[in-house]
């Protein structure tokens, strides 16, 4: 499968402001079944674009600003190859089958900042709902994981949100609802408290209108946001609370890290000489099949 992706984000300033170095990390992460066709970034104002791979091996561009202006416009034109891949295709090591279970110590050293859990301030109810909807805990590490990611679509509603941050997982709690950026945390706290290491994934998610790929996303039109799970034997795999359903072929990871901040697809800032001065965000995906769909074989 050959993709055609095209991402406008545009910030606009009722004045001309100064800009801080700007973080984009819209380049996707190429897997063994990913590959980037090609490339390209389109920045306005100008800006001076220095790549590198930060520590969680994401490929990123750091956009220097000389001039001020009262607006930036960010455009990824890029074109992926896709190899289908089954999501349930993989080897869970023995002693990781079941429920609960120890990762090594070479593994866990690795994994620390993944399973590091949130303050009780802001996760106090996430283990009594667990318990709440889970009386009795399936023992199988999979089972745990898919039916938790399932319950998502059940029990909470949907809501786009265009503003920056997360709510907290007792807020998500709490409300009943929220954008797939809240859902992604909530269900990392879930996982790190039950001993699962998990960390936040930002990228695309190609929806086809039709096939045993089509999901029926809800969270069509923007970045999307789902989480990622090590399983020993399995590695890192990816479930995607908002929409109920595993990471297949159709998901396109662009950063991943162990907090959302840091995958945020555009980080800066921006000073001026008045304070308060505020900014509004645009933001326009495309994401369109290049090559044919094969047809459907005909009944004899």
């Amino acid at each position: 499968m050959i993709l055609s992706i095209k991402h406008r984000t545009c910030y606009r300033y009722p004045e001309a402001v100064q800009f801080t170095p700007h973080r984009i990390l819209l380049r996707p992460r190429e897997k063994h079944h990913l590959r980037i066709e090609s490339f390209e970034l389109h920045i306005q104002p100008e800006a001076n674009l220095r790549w590198m791979v930060d520590s969680y091996e994401n490929h990123l561009a750091v956009a220097h600003f000389s001039e001020p202006s009262d607006e930036i416009r960010v455009e990824a034109v890029l074109t992926v190859h896709l190899q289908t891949q089954n999501p349930f295709d993989f080897i869970i090591e023995s002693y990781a089958e079941r429920y609960p279970f120890s990762y090594n110590p070479h593994e866990r050293k690795a994994l620390l900042p993944y399973l590091e859990v949130g303050s009780p301030s802001n996760c106090a109810n996430v283990l009594p709902w667990i318990w709440k909807e889970f009386p009795v805990m399936p023992n199988s590490t999979l089972e745990i994981l898919t039916q938790i990611n399932r319950r998502f679509r059940e029990r909470f509603q949907y809501v786009r949100r265009e503003e920056e941050g997360v709510q907290t997982p007792d807020q998500t709690l709490a409300q009943g609802s929220g954008s797939c950026r809240d859902f992604s945390v909530l269900f990392i706290e879930i996982c790190r408290q039950l001993g699962f290491a998990a960390r936040f994934v930002s990228g695309y998610l190609y929806d086809p209108p039709s096939g045993a790929d089509h999901i029926e996303n809800v969270a069509q039109g923007s970045m999307h946001a789902w989480t990622q799970v090590y399983i020993p034997g399995a590695g890192w795999k990816g479930f995607d609370p908002t929409n109920g359903v595993l990471e297949n072929t159709c998901f396109i990871p662009c950063a991943v890290a162990n907090e959302p901040k840091l995958t945020s697809p555009i980080q800066g800032s921006y000073s001026h000489v008045h304070t308060g001065i505020s900014s509004t965000m645009e933001v326009e995906l495309e994401i369109n099949r290049l090559d044919a769909v094969p047809p459907k074989p005909q009944a004899s």
